[in-house]
């Protein structure tokens, strides 16, 4: 099942689908999320591969030449959404402090083809709520007004703010080095959120994205600013915040997220984060 939901004159589309085998051109129209719902897609974007599984989805542009297969025994779901350049020029232009740079990189042969998990992202939570919708028949509100597309793109343009701005601080000779090392960065900042609670070596993570530990150490801080253990203790330190938010005691969150005592928590707490668990807690009460 491909179900068309909704298109327009201005080639804003968005495609509810069940599939257990395809295998051909998928084109991307404007700025073109294929996000998988359940299952897994594989994607070869521009000479590379991508294996979208559940809770994943990837992003391309009219210029990005694309080829999916499908081959699994339950249907895979997804959505297909395509938000036209005007939306994106529009939104993309309000948010850029450089001129046209953004709209450029975004719908350019310049733009970043990469897989993202909606965990990690500001789109990942519109495309949970809006596949859901979908799913359950419970979207025509939604979708005819055209806020949900101006809506996608703000969220598209927060992520790939992000990566416009890491990737343009990177100084190899050329761009397709370029391209590969800040993919595999990325690669290792998504491994390092999906198992922010265990105790990761430099030499796990590095042998994860195929860097040298020097050379992954110096390129993800010269691209995050921060090092490696100090990313890892950070993500730590915010979801110990939502933990003290939600009225757990200091000492058990401390010793929850590695710490070895409620002193040397509180003291990189209020160094990461610029409060006291102790008024954090006290706050939400």
């Amino acid at each position: 099942m491909n179900q068309t939901i909704y298109k327009d004159e201005e080639k804003n589309a968005i495609r509810f689908s069940k599939i257990t085998k395809i295998d051909g051109e998928m084109p991307f129209t404007g700025l073109g999320i294929k996000y998988v719902a359940s299952g897994e897609e594989t994607y070869y974007a521009n000479e590379k591969k991508f294996t979208v599984k559940e809770g994943e989805y990837i992003i391309g542009n009219d210029f990005t030449s694309s080829i999916v297969e499908i081959n699994q025994k339950q249907p895979v779901q997804g959505l297909c959404i395509d938000i036209s350049t005007e939306i994106i020029s529009e939104v993309a232009l309000y948010y850029d402090i450089n001129g046209s740079d953004l709209k450029e990189f975004l719908l350019s042969d310049q733009f970043f083809v990469n897989r993202y998990n909606v965990k990690n992202t500001s789109l990942g939570y519109s495309l949970i709520e809006l596949n859901n919708k979908i799913k359950y028949q419970n979207y025509h509100n939604d979708i005819l007004r055209d806020e949900l597309f101006y809506s996608l793109a703000e969220s598209i343009i927060t992520d790939q703010r992000f990566i416009f701005d890491h990737l343009s601080k990177m100084s190899f000779k050329k761009g397709i080095t370029n391209e590969d090392v800040f993919r595999a960065i990325l690669s290792a900042k998504t491994f390092i959120d999906d198992h922010v609670m265990e105790n990761l070596s430099l030499d796990k993570i590095s042998l994860q994205v195929g860097i040298s530990k020097y050379h992954f150490i110096r390129v993800f801080k010269n691209t995050f600013g921060i090092s490696p253990y100090q990313y890892q203790k950070r993500k730590r330190l915010e979801l110990a915040k939502i933990d003290l938010i939600n009225g757990n005691d200091i000492s058990y969150t401390a010793i929850r997220f590695g710490f070895p005592d409620v002193h040397s928590f509180s003291k990189a707490f209020k160094q990461q984060l610029g409060k006291t668990p102790g008024s954090i807690r006290k706050s939400n009460f």
